[in-house]
């Protein structure tokens, strides 16, 4: 297989691995034995090119270094584990903070001297500005960097909990006001680590890593009602965004030291000095002299990475308008918002038919918790596995070998498990609520429901997979539709237990998803040909730009 050197290309340097980060471990030489993403089809370069060109990173492929004999990235595997727990750290404020003080909603009533409503009110918006603020963060992540949005989202959300915990008791509207700052800064950190997931990991890699990762997604909604009902039973309702304040404290100052910059079109593989505001600590005191060698060997840096997405508030909304996109993302988002149906309402079936107090019904969430960590964990594993076969079948990934490499199917043969597992688990949680069974059957069809949202992680997957370089827009997309579709359900789903109860409740939403059932199987049919057009597309413009410049050129 012929090879380019990176000499030939302007790009001979070392890679040295980010000092900043915390392990004993170095990147392998980029002379050595190591995978690209681009094995199979190595673009070769004229020895005096100078400016190698990346992927289109809108569409099917994602940015990555040029020379076929350079890894994907330079991170080594303990940084890549360490860059995503980091960020599964800060997705997590955004659903443990939409329930946590659900337990207190009494309290906070006494307290405010509001009725109930109200209160509710305050989970209401949080879910709406949930819905709307990644679309625009999402984007900037994509264009700015991952770091410095990551860091300014986490310091809006610790100066909101702050502000909610001193908020005084006749000031309701500083409360409304609270919740719209924490939403704001909180909600966007899913779709910012999304994308950063995307800039380091490869298609084959990338379940272990999402499932990882969606483990806040998945485990927060189930963690939030249990810390929210062991701090308003034992400290007072305030101590919940105390503890907020604090966890998001010990997750920024790391991250400010330690966290480096993923985006590839600042950093490419990650080996190229960032811009200053996408700097840690460390990489600003090397990056003078980085930049000082690179000069040296007459390398622009600004020359070795593909232009700078242009920031597109609109990007998310844009996406919908991809078939696929909208057809997965909506179908995703019905299910989600039937599972957090079940978590709003959880709370009020166990206070009625088995009358426990704060702290028991902060418990009965913790296996729904667990199996969404092991659902999480083990979806992402068989996905990889999965892919990987299909990989060795076809001899390349599905951006190699768009026509032969069935990329729905391989993505897609889990769901039925999960969804199958969802419904049952979640309408025998309702009607063993409802005919007052021994508590322990909801509490082990909790854990079901956990297992069941594993279709979170395979949505997310797909998305990413078809527009990789905008890792944060795909996931500020599915926010979107899923956080709105979830602020019905969880507003009216009270009142439709009153009508109906719980048991028939649950029936008919788990009726009206199932309606949705035809969407994965025309995304099978027509998938493929969507991306190939999609390519076609992408090809033409390429070419218009391409002439477009000659003719630039030529006239000068």
């Amino acid at each position: 297989m012929a090879e380019t050197r990176a000499d030939e290309v302007g790009l001979e340097r070392s890679l040295t691995t980010p000092n900043d980060l915390p392990t004993t471990q170095r990147s392998s030489s980029p002379n050595g034995p190591i995978e690209s993403e681009n094995d199979q089809h190595p673009i070769i370069l004229p020895s005096d090119t100078q400016t190698p060109q990346f992927q289109d990173l809108n569409h099917v492929q994602t940015n990555f270094t040029t020379a076929s004999n350079k890894p994907y990235s330079v991170f080594t595997d303990g940084q890549k584990w360490f860059i995503v727990i980091f960020s599964a750290l800060g997705a997590i404020f955004s659903p443990i903070s939409t329930n946590i003080y659900v337990p207190a909603i009494p309290t906070l009533a006494k307290a405010f001297n509001t009725t109930t409503e109200k209160i509710n009110l305050t989970v209401t918006i949080y879910l709406v500005f949930q819905a709307l603020t990644p679309s625009l963060w999402g984007s900037a992540g994509d264009s700015f960097g991952r770091r410095p949005v990551f860091i300014l989202l986490l310091s809006i959300y610790l100066l909101s909990c702050i502000g909610t915990a001193l908020c005084p008791t006749s000031a309701y509207w500083l409360l409304m006001l609270m919740r719209v700052l924490q939403a704001s800064g909180g909600s966007a950190l899913i779709a910012i680590g999304t994308g950063v997931v995307a800039d380091i990991a490869m298609p084959h890699e990338r379940g272990r890593y999402l499932g990882l990762f969606n483990l806040g997604t998945t485990v927060g909604p189930a963690l939030g009602p249990l810390l929210g009902g062991i701090f308003a039973f034992t400290l007072g309702w305030r101590s919940i965004f105390w503890f907020l304040c604090i966890f998001c404290a010990c997750v920024l100052i790391p991250m400010i030291f330690f966290f480096p910059e993923t985006l590839r079109t600042l950093v490419g593989d990650g080996s190229l000095p960032p811009p200053l505001i996408n700097c840690t600590p460390a990489a600003l005191m090397r990056r003078k002299r980085e930049l000082r060698e690179l000069k040296e060997k007459g390398e622009d840096p600004e020359q070795m990475t593909s232009k700078r997405v242009k920031f597109n508030p609109l990007a998310s909304f844009l996406l919908f308008l991809e078939p696929e996109i909208a057809l997965i993302f909506t179908w995703s988002s019905l299910y989600y918002a039937f599972w957090y149906a079940i978590l709003t309402i959880f709370t009020t079936l166990l206070e009625d038919q088995y009358k426990v107090n704060e702290v028991v019904i902060g418990l009965c969430y913790l296996p729904g918790g667990v199996g969404a960590g092991i659902s999480g964990f083990l979806t992402g594993r068989i996905m990889d596995i999965f892919y990987q076969k299909e990989k060795r079948r076809v001899g390349g990934d599905h951006r190699h070998c768009p026509d032969d490499f069935k990329l729905e199917k391989v993505r897609f043969m889990i769901l039925p498990y999960h969804i199958g597992i969802l419904l049952a688990a979640t309408i025998g949680l309702a009607w063993s609520t409802q005919t007052h069974t021994h508590i322990a059957v909801p509490i082990i069809l909790n854990f079901f429901i956990g297992i069941g949202t594993g279709f979170l992680t395979t949505t997310t997957i797909y998305g990413i997979d078809l527009f990789t370089g905008q890792g944060g827009a795909v996931t500020a997309t599915f926010n979107l539709i899923r956080c709105a579709l979830g602020a019905v359900t969880t507003s009216t789903v009270q009142l439709i237990v009153n009508r109906m109860g719980s048991g028939w409740c649950f029936v008919l939403l788990g009726g009206i998803c199932l309606l949705a059932t035809p969407m994965p199987f025309v995304i099978l049919r027509y998938g493929p040909g969507w991306r190939q057009k999609r390519r076609e597309r992408n090809e033409e413009q390429r070419l218009k730009e391409t002439n477009a410049r000659n003719v630039t050129a030529s006239t000068r």
